[in-house]
């Protein structure tokens, strides 16, 4: 790829950030894609944006897909975008002339490109073309307090309103954001603010022993519902997007509740494709519990952290899921990673400058052949254009035996101390290695390690861990085949409906099933597997919605056994994830080996 100018950060807010406390960076963006293959069943990766995801991209009424780079940490300072000619394959950067003010999104009634923008300190103002994206461009102000984070337009009711979902600061000037949109009757000329609503704060309890960053609601993702009714996913600091109801087309939001989406702290994303079906790009993750802080913690003094004011550390940010709705929402089906980051194990991951690194925030548009386009992701070496098409995520079976490497797999581990902005640097945990059996073919490592350096930075945990996706369902049945090791102090294998970090030393708190083998291969008192033999153990489930029950079957080897594992916690999105994790108490150089999985749902 041929490299381009330096990013620099573009003063815009996000969350609650002050846009002060962003840096630039200095990394070069490719002009051209390279070229991709033109199967784009599963996910591909097709380019990477020219700045951050929420914003900017669009596709012409002829097809001509556009990115512009008026997002947060944009490539360069100078108006411009990537255009694709090939439905996102390939991409060429284009400059802007002066004065051009670029919008993502076409009225369906004049055809004219309209959004809304935040001038700090200034307020909002509307973006309205006048002769088509190239035309020329009035731009004026209709609110006068700023409006933070402002998603694309959302056409309703046949394109005669509009909707841009907003967030504000809190009347009484509590921590935290509250969520709303902006409606425009006339075709974004004039606009009126619905209603502000506000999820509740995160508490300290149980597995977190501090309170996160206190986001409220913000980032709203705005649906129209056949039956009229307007559907609101917003990000909060809970364990969950909550959702919020408006009867009269975004005017008024009922009281907010949790949805069934996980998320943490991360942007959702609803679109309806040609086909009426509707899609949900989110974070389907859970981060690491909250640690005690005080001052004692020289990081945190005057930082806004001690008192939940500002983020600390990202760790749910490395997995962008996908699910789809035939249904208006009553039932989803694949809750499949769209895109792992790349960098999740990089050493030097909190050391490359700028600020929120990640996958998480996104946008998409539908292509002619039903295929869509995905941009994602904030940090200029995190983000990335994918295009795939929406029936993989109506796939009932995936199985993975390490052919592709780690390529679908999370192994990272945290190393101690935050570095940079909100981050941990990272290194590789479990790893592949030589299968014993089959010369050429490799089998995944399990265990806990001491580092052997004198000066090498402690790690969050030691113990390591394995998380692989597959599509979701409250049925199905899942094998894997595995190898505890002579000397080994043995592992548990958790059954999830998200994505639990590798290390997370509470991960059996989230999973739906697990179960917990010893080193001396004991899965019960009186039934045992065999150290040092390989074995196949297949968990089998049916129903996912009273917890206490024996609702998973697991035989070893073919041979059904005594142990019925109890739910642990009810799910309606299914099963998604197979979680493996050491559970050594100190050092565990043997550990498991897991040689392949396989997964199937009804």
């Amino acid at each position: 790829m041929a490299a381009g100018g330096a990013v620099r950060f573009s003063p815009r807010s996000t969350c609650g950030k002050p846009a002060a406390r962003a840096a630039a960076i200095l990394l070069g963006i490719a002009l051209v894609a390279e070229a991709q293959p033109r199967d784009a069943f599963a996910p591909v990766f097709v380019g990477r944006p020219p700045s951050d995801a929420y914003i900017g991209l669009t596709r012409l009424p002829r097809g001509e897909l556009r990115h512009y780079n008026y997002g947060e940490w944009a490539e360069s300072e100078a108006p411009s975008y990537i255009v694709s000619l090939d439905n996102g394959f390939t991409w060429q950067r284009k400059q802007l002339p002066g004065g051009t003010i670029a919008a993502d999104q076409r009225s369906p009634i004049s055809g004219e490109y309209i959004r809304l923008l935040e001038r700090e300190g200034e307020g909002v103002f509307v973006a309205r073309s006048r002769g088509g994206i190239d035309g020329r461009w009035e731009m004026r102000k209709v609110w006068g307090r700023s409006g933070g984070m402002l998603k694309p337009p959302v056409f309703i009711r046949g394109g005669k309103r509009i909707l841009v979902g907003c967030q504000f600061p809190r009347e009484d000037g509590g921590p935290g954001l509250r969520a709303g949109t902006f409606y425009s009757d006339d075709d974004g000329f004039t606009w009126s603010r619905s209603n502000l609503v506000v999820a509740p704060p995160h508490a300290p309890g149980g597995v977190h022993k501090s309170a996160r960053w206190q986001n409220g609601a913000c980032e709203p993702a705005i649906l129209e519902w056949k039956d009229g009714r307007v559907w609101m996913l917003m990000r909060t600091s809970q364990d969950n997007l909550y959702e919020s109801i408006s009867a009269d087309g975004g005017q008024t939001w009922e009281a907010p509740r949790p949805s069934r989406f996980y998320s943490t702290l991360t942007m959702p994303t609803l679109g309806r494709l040609k086909d009426g079906r509707v899609l949900l790009l989110w974070n389907n993750t859970t981060p690491l519990p909250e640690v005690a802080r005080d001052e004692s913690h020289l990081f945190f003094v005057g930082s806004g952290v001690l008192d939940a004011t500002w983020e600390d550390v990202f760790t749910n940010r490395d997995a962008i899921h996908a699910a789809i709705s035939s249904d208006e929402g009553k039932t989803w089906r694949g809750f499949r990673e769209l895109y792992l980051n790349p960098r999740r194990n990089d050493r030097n991951y909190a050391e490359t400058g700028g600020t929120d690194r990640s996958v998480h925030q996104s946008q998409f548009v539908e292509l002619d052949d039903g295929s869509v386009l995905v941009s994602l992701g904030q940090h200029s070496l995190h983000r990335a254009l994918v295009r795939f098409h929406p029936d993989w995520l109506l796939e009932k079976a995936r199985s993975d035996s390490f052919e592709n490497g780690l390529e679908a797999w999370s192994v990272h581990m945290y190393v101690a101390g935050i570095r940079g902005h909100c981050a941990f640097n990272r290194r590789a945990g479990a790893d592949l290695v030589e299968h014993p059996d089959h010369p050429g073919k490799k089998a995944l490592r399990v265990r806990r390690l001491r580092s052997r350096r004198p000066r090498e930075p402690a790690l969050v945990s030691e113990n390591q861990g394995a998380v692989w996706n597959f599509p979701a369902g409250t049925a199905g049945a899942l094998t894997v085949r595995v190898k505890f090791l002579d000397g080994g102090q043995g592992g548990r294998i958790s059954l999830l409906d998200r994505w639990v970090n590798p290390t997370d030393p509470v991960v059996d708190l989230y999973a739906m099933f697990t179960v917990r083998i010893g080193g001396d291969g004991a899965v019960r008192p009186n039934e045992r597997i065999e150290p040092g033999r390989w074995h196949e153990l297949t968990f089998s489930w049916n129903g996912l919605a009273k917890t206490g029950e024996d609702a998973c079957a697991l035989s070893i080897d073919g041979v059904p056994s005594k142990v019925r594992l109890p739910l642990n916690r009810s799910s309606v999105n299914g099963i998604g994830y197979v979680h493996f994790q050491s559970t050594a108490e100190d050092e565990d150089t043997a550990g498991f080996l897991v040689e392949s999985v396989g997964a199937r749902v009804k």
